[in-house]
């Protein structure tokens, strides 16, 4: 257990230089990542998009990216098939985005990845890393 915890730690702190991800067979695959996102997966951001946020829970990766003068645009990947989302983002708060897709809420913030229906919380994700882009626009 406690190497978990160690790993757990490094890869928050490390985050921009790699990510685990679980595969399929349950073994780690390394994910680059850089200051566009996560490296060859669709939670990125590129030109003429710039990056804004990006994070990782155990079950998803996600970036926010800016599409101009405050329009978003989030990028999810769900890690246990690989579906992807992608959908416009409203910025409720500092670095607090809201994306909606049919009848789902996706909420990202540095706490958490939340989804809901309506009132109803369909899972809450613990955010495990979280890193405000660096790059000037």
């Amino acid at each position: 257990m406690l190497p978990a915890l160690i790993l757990s730690a490094v890869f928050t702190v490390t985050m921009s230089v790699t990510d685990l991800m679980p595969s399929a067979g349950g073994q780690p695959n390394y994910v680059a990542t850089d200051d566009n996102g996560f490296v060859q997966t669709e939670a990125r951001c590129e030109r003429p998009q710039t990056p804004v946020a990006f994070g990782r829970t155990q079950q998803s990766l996600i970036a926010i990216c800016g599409q101009g003068s405050d329009r978003f645009e989030y990028r999810g990947v769900r890690l246990s098939d690989g579906a992807v989302l992608t959908a416009d983002a409203v910025e409720q708060r500092d670095n607090e985005f809201v994306a909606e897709s049919e009848r789902l809420t996706y909420t990202f913030s540095a706490k958490e990845l939340a989804i809901t229906s309506g009132d109803e919380v369909i899972r809450t994700e613990p955010m495990v890393a979280f890193i405000e882009s660096r790059a000037e626009g």
